[in-house]
């Protein structure tokens, strides 16, 4: 039961970020984007990544990697768009 508890919040967790990327892909515009804030929140999502592979978590490792993309993208639009 607690897996499915995980894996529900990682994917309700990762999933809102979604939008937001696919807003700045799609419309080019990140000037309401926060550089610092989206890197912080990066590093945060790699440490839980980086924890989930320690201890083994599936539903850490999963949803931590995929957040780490999306923000990830979110960012490279930021650098590349302004």
């Amino acid at each position: 039961m607690e897996i499915y508890l995980g894996f529900l919040a990682g994917t309700l967790g990762t999933i809102c970020w979604i939008p937001q990327a696919w807003k700045a892909w799609s419309s080019r515009n990140t000037a309401g984007l926060s550089l610092p804030s989206n890197l912080l929140f990066l590093m945060t999502v790699s440490l839980w990544l980086l924890y989930g592979l320690m201890v083994g978590d599936l539903p850490l490792i999963v949803a931590n990697a995929c957040a780490a993309v999306i923000v990830l993208s979110i960012i490279t639009a930021k650098l590349k768009f302004g």
